[in-house]
């Protein structure tokens, strides 16, 4: 009889941020289909086992985050958690905001992962921020089980990250330089530190805002009125206007949507909730974060929407890389043990495979495809080929996409690199078998029931469930948005 118990696994989601860095651990459940055949390894439960204290990211000097104080952080979590990092099966670790652009930001990010646990992945980029944060609010699941279009409005020390999610899925992002730590203050109210995104919401003929002035209360409210001014405009648009793009560090959205409801997260969205805020010393956190939430609650623009208070808020990007980054393959693949673990492959899309009729115009497709990468992205190493549609699904269609693939890869020169290859029909194992027939040069890995997309990377961790799927994470490495 096959074996339907549930499996758990450990995840950790670690979120180094512009202004605080936090752990959690939770427990994920996962259960079979009481069948036996292909089907899908799910996530039926998640418990939150172990919340960390919500501390301030250490920084050492201008340029750099203290690893040292980081992984002491980790480790004495772990440990509150009745945890070893061997144990740890799973998680992410993720740079947010100004964190991300620190120039020892990319080594700390993979070294945490390496040595946190056994498929810890690092990440990092505004886009894989905003949809993280909706789904550790809630908002994702919720959308789902309403039907609903909702957006969250994760802002943070350095940025602001909006996703839109329609029926549980992420539809949008639109992220801006805008946070709550644009500007830090001396204990006196002096400008300690300036970033330059300050300079697009100066008045022309307005004070000079720069590091070492002092100036009214009503020139900071106003400039806090002016960011909260674009956070509107991004939540709200299209269209947006020029300071907006100016600010954006992802590209916005040309198409516009009817939105169910608004869900503010961060540190500065947790202040947005509270209806007092306008009444907080401006000087509590010693920047522009509370300044910057009352201007946004006492916007008129906020009694506008269809705001809904959530129950995760500054924790909300961090629940989301604990629970959600890891999904899980089919169970019908043709994994290669010897290729497993794998760290950080890029994908390639392998475009127009659908329409392709012969061995010559597959081969054709693939090895454009590889090229064009290669050149745009400067991919050295072993990539993943991504097929969204090889055709229909019968036995002589995909020993011709087969045939197509091997031929592009008779072709190649790089004997070494292994063929890994993605789809998101139900076809891996019997496509891996066809090419592992063919090709006698190389290693032959091929996943299905994955959705990606040129410009992001996978990780692999090895097979569970008696080999059956592989836990993959898809994801952005973008430290430098």
């Amino acid at each position: 009889m096959h074996d339907t118990s549930p499996e758990t696994l450990s995840s950790i989601g670690i979120d180094i941020g512009t202004t605080t860095t936090q752990v959690i651990i939770t427990d994920l459940e996962l259960s079979l289909p009481t069948y036996d055949g292909a089907g899908a390894v799910e996530v039926v439960d998640r418990r939150i086992r172990y919340r960390s204290p919500i501390r301030e990211t250490p920084f050492d000097g201008d340029r750099s985050i203290d690893t040292e104080a980081v992984e002491a952080f980790i480790d004495a979590d772990v440990q509150n958690a009745g945890l070893a990092t061997k144990e740890i099966d799973t998680g992410a670790v993720i740079a947010t905001g100004e964190a991300a652009r620190r120039t020892n930001a990319e080594a700390l990010i993979n070294r945490l992962a390496e040595r946190t646990g056994e498929f810890v992945v690092a990440t990092a980029g505004a886009s894989l921020e905003a949809v993280l944060a909706g789904y550790g609010s809630g908002a994702g699941a919720r959308s789902k089980t309403d039907g609903s279009t909702i957006v969250t409005v994760d802002i943070g020390g350095g940025t602001t990250n909006i996703a839109v999610f329609e029926d549980g899925e992420p539809l949008q992002t639109r992220c801006l330089d805008v946070g709550g730590r644009l500007v830090q203050f001396n204990a006196d109210g002096t400008a300690n530190a300036v970033t330059e995104p300050v300079s697009h919401c100066q008045l022309p003929d307005g004070p000079t805002i720069e590091i070492g002035t002092k100036r009214p209360e009503a020139v900071w409210r106003g400039l806090a009125r002016r960011l909260a001014d674009h956070v509107f405009d991004a939540i709200e648009g299209p269209p947006f206007d020029e300071v907006t793009r100016a600010l954006s560090v992802t590209d916005l959205p040309d198409t516009a949507v009817d939105v169910d409801e608004v869900v503010f997260t961060g540190g500065v969205g947790r202040l947005v909730s509270d209806p007092d805020i306008d009444d907080c010393d401006p000087l509590k956190y010693g920047d522009l974060g509370v300044r910057l939430a009352a201007a946004i609650r006492t916007h008129e623009r906020f009694d506008a929407l269809p705001v809904r208070s959530s129950s995760e808020d500054i924790r909300a990007t961090v629940i989301g890389a604990g629970t959600r980054t890891t999904t899980f393959t089919g169970r019908t693949i043709a994994p290669a043990t010897e290729l497993l673990p794998a760290r950080n492959l890029p994908v390639l899309a392998l475009d127009g495979i659908a329409t392709a009729d012969s061995i010559d115009d597959i081969r054709a497709r693939t090895a454009a495809a590889i090229r064009t990468a290669q050149a745009r992205r400067d991919v050295s190493g072993a990539f993943a080929l991504h097929i969204s549609n090889v055709g229909p699904l019968t036995y002589d269609r995909l020993r011709l996409v087969a045939r197509g693939i091997t031929v592009a890869y008779e072709c190649r020169a790089d004997e070494s690199r292994p063929l890994i290859l993605l789809t998101e029909q139900n076809c891996a194992k019997v496509l891996g078998q066809l090419l592992e027939s063919m090709i006698d040069d190389r290693s032959v890995m091929v996943l299905d029931e994955l959705a990606v997309s040129e410009d992001e990377y996978v990780d692999f961790d090895t097979p569970i469930m008696e080999h059956t799927a592989v836990p993959v994470t898809i994801k952005t490495l973008v430290f430098d948005e």
